[in-house]
């Protein structure tokens, strides 16, 4: 297969960038993040203004011009921030993984498995680390899977996965044959790791979300009632550079005694209320640049 000139040299650059990250220590690898972040953000501006944008239209005049600015810094510099602790995901055993906050709240996801006739479905948003959750999780013993979303350079999408694929955490393509075997999965006592707060492309669930109408698939509330299982929303958050931690809510659970598609609804709001909520209280901490952004129109 032939590759695209701008893939490989987007692939030559992460596998060197990612060669140095993983020799240096963690905090000399952040400060690199830093130093790319800062490039980006206030010389290359990339999706700067678009950022601002959309946190005015979600908090109005909530915060003045500054503070927009430092929020929207300190998300895009976290993004840059997971970018090098994914890359070194490799590095991480039990005992590291063990003192970060968020471990805290595995034994509880644990205990909550061993309730269930089946599995769960574990949903967070974009806030934080998101991927640090799953690895966390997967490293402390809980069965967790996800699906993964493939990037349009296919060799920096296999690169990553790779890192993602370090442990035993099972990825899933996104594809039409994704639907089964993720039900097989929950059926079978694993827990699903899911991102719900992504854009449908096409006409679906009109979602209260971040003071507007998100256009949201119903997939988590779906597995849910076809597993007959709950869904625990969980937030994550980083502490300084290097800390990360997770508040576990308590358990939605699928009303079969409602018709199927207003249940969806209900659980799907129940979720993007607790979301919305927590990312009021620290705005820095979610991801205003996604490309498809979740309150934009489906196309």
């Amino acid at each position: 297969m032939k590759h695209r000139p701008k893939h490989i040299l987007e692939y030559v650059l992460l596998v060197m960038a990612a060669g140095l990250i993983r020799v240096l220590p963690l905090r000399a690898g952040l400060a690199l993040g830093w130093v790319a972040a800062a490039g980006m953000h206030y010389l290359g501006r990339f999706r700067k203004v678009e950022a601002h944008r959309r946190l005015r239209l979600v908090f109005g005049d909530r915060f003045s011009e500054k503070e927009i600015k430092h929020i929207a810094w300190i998300s895009w510099r976290n993004l840059c921030f997971n970018a090098v602790e994914a890359i070194r995901f490799p590095k991480l055993t039990v005992d590291t993984v063990k003192k970060q906050p968020m471990a805290q709240q595995v034994p509880k996801l644990i205990q909550a498995l061993e309730k269930e006739e089946a599995g769960y479905i574990f949903a967070t948003i974009h806030m934080g680390n998101w991927d640090m959750a799953g690895v966390v999780g997967e490293l402390m013993g809980l069965p967790i899977f996800s699906i993964a979303r493939r990037q349009k350079n296919p060799l920096t999408d296999a690169y990553l996965n790779k890192a993602r694929n370090a442990f035993n955490m099972e990825m899933i393509a996104n594809d039409s044959k994704a639907l089964k075997g993720i039900i097989r999965r929950i059926k079978d006592g694993k827990v699903l790791a899911i991102l719900p707060d992504v854009r449908s492309r096409t006409d679906a669930l009109k979602i209260n979300f971040l003071n507007g109408k998100a256009n949201l698939g119903a997939g988590v509330a779906l597995f849910a009632r076809q597993c007959n299982c709950p869904i625990y929303p969980a937030v994550v958050r980083r502490i300084g550079w290097t800390q990360h931690e997770a508040i576990v809510f308590d358990p939605i659970y699928p009303d079969p005694s409602l018709e199927k598609a207003v249940d969806w609804e209900r659980m799907m709001q129940q979720m993007m209320d607790i979301f919305t909520a927590e990312i009021a209280k620290t705005p820095e901490q979610y991801f205003w640049y996604n490309k498809r952004w979740v309150l934009n129109p489906e196309k």
